[in-house]
């Protein structure tokens, strides 16, 4: 079972990442089974996922076996504990998969080194997706070094039950401020129970901390280091301080322990929070979780106003090729075949995410149930609000959510000052970088 928070960040190093010097493109070639002169290709599909995940995947390379039945595809499904490990040891020993299901804290890592295809220089077709949505997966030395499996971006959820219990209106997402959400949770923990609050203690999420410093006008990263200052982070864990100082959520003790809390057993599902933050392609897994399913709001702004609240498409995962295969046609294709096809759309639905291929998500949405509703409506409701598209994380980015979260902590049980807890981000992200 996954922890609130690694469902919020699923960020965790990568041993052995460096040897990936070893697995560019001039490396000896371990990847897939190569082509034949009959145009049959062998390929080697790795992603890491869930029982659900698995078998929507089963089903979609059957699916394409119609479309190419000279291709055949050999499965290697995970988990995302031992995905990395194996991923980079594949790499390093010239026996990377062909296609791979990808994540944005470490496409820096592996296509800086030379380990992907460029997918729009093989051929890949995007012209169906959503502006903004294909350049997530560009970098610069590579080119579109992956494209998204499906979209998310940041989101409030809210469990109407408590706001009920205490009496307290739900929020208009379009105009309220970092302020105002505090106040809310502040009134939400002062009408009810002992133990009940108004809010998750959010001072170590990455995402919200990047809305946060979007809205002021900087970024988590820059020209591949850190993109915001000292003072920004500094309010950031003021802000943070002052949920647990107002009482608008737990002290440092219930909140750590909630941190790790499987998904279902989290304050949140059991109703003992109104208020906590995830990326929209959780909202289905809450929605399941919480008696009258969950309501999706923006994040709040500075400004009060949703046109600055800085959001963005993130992409929840990425589909990748080997810059090794031996048969780019093949995998490239099919590739395409899971990003582009409304077949392939209905088959994998909502569950790596809503599909940036517009003509995908309309063929999909008519069959959807309300929980993966909420999620397509949601991104929907942003798109004209959206910011431009963030860095890359750099290679080594992918430790910031942890650094974040000591930082928080040690600033939470009183060990750091807020401006100390922000000299100590910048400094072990810096470090981190490199």
């Amino acid at each position: 079972m996954l922890s609130r928070r690694s469902a919020l960040s699923l960020g965790i190093a990568v041993p052995g990442l460096a040897a990936l010097a070893a697995c560019g493109p001039n490396a000896s070639g371990g990847t897939g089974g190569g082509g034949g002169e009959d145009g049959s290709a062998s390929l080697r599909l790795a992603w890491w996922g869930n029982p659900t995940r698995d078998e929507s995947t089963k089903k979609v390379v059957e699916a394409f076996k119609e479309v190419a039945p000279e291709t055949t595809i050999a499965l290697e499904p995970g988990e995302w504990g031992g995905y990395w490990d194996k991923l980079a040891t594949q790499a390093a020993g010239g026996d990377f998969p062909d296609i791979v299901q990808m994540d944005e804290k470490y496409l820096s890592e592996y296509g800086g080194r030379g380990a992907l295809l460029d997918l729009a220089g093989a051929g890949l077709t995007t012209d169906d997706f959503v502006p903004g949505s294909v350049e997530v997966g560009e970098l610069p030395d590579v080119g579109l070094a992956a494209i998204n499996a499906g979209l998310n971006a940041f989101a409030f959820l809210i469990n109407p039950v408590v706001f009920k219990e205490a009496g307290v209106e739900v929020p208009d997402d379009t105009t309220w401020t970092w302020d105002d959400l505090i106040e809310t949770a502040v009134k939400i923990t002062e009408a009810t129970p002992d133990g009940t609050y108004g809010m998750t203690q959010m001072g170590s999420v990455q995402g919200l901390f990047q809305v946060y410093v979007r809205q002021a006008g900087q970024d988590q990263y820059k020209d591949g280091a850190a993109g915001f200052d000292l003072e920004t982070a500094t309010a950031w864990f003021d802000w943070a301080k002052k949920i647990q100082d107002s009482k608008a959520g737990p002290g440092a003790s219930v909140s750590v322990e909630d941190s790790a809390q499987a998904m279902d057993q989290s304050l949140f599902a059991t109703g003992k929070v109104a208020m906590t933050v995830a990326w929209s392609n959780q909202v289905v897994a809450h929605d399941g979780l919480v008696p009258e399913g969950v309501t999706v709001l923006r994040p709040p702004s500075m400004s009060g106003s949703a046109a600055e609240a800085q959001l963005w498409y993130k992409a929840s995962m990425y589909w990748a090729v080997s810059s090794t295969t031996k048969s780019p046609e093949a995998a490239v294709a099919f590739v395409d075949y899971l990003v582009n096809s409304p077949d392939a759309g209905k088959v994998l639905s909502v569950e790596r995410g809503v599909p940036g291929n517009l003509t995908v998500r309309e063929a999909i949405v008519p069959d959807l149930d309300e929980a993966n509703t909420k999620a397509v409506d949601y991104l929907e409701s942003i798109e004209s609000e959206l910011g431009s598209a963030p860095e890359i994380t750099p290679q080594g980015g992918g430790q910031f959510e942890d650094i974040l979260t000591r930082a928080c902590e040690d600033m939470l049980f009183g060990n750091l000052t807020p401006a100390e807890a922000a000299q100590r981000l910048i400094d072990e992200l810096t470090a981190a970088i490199g």
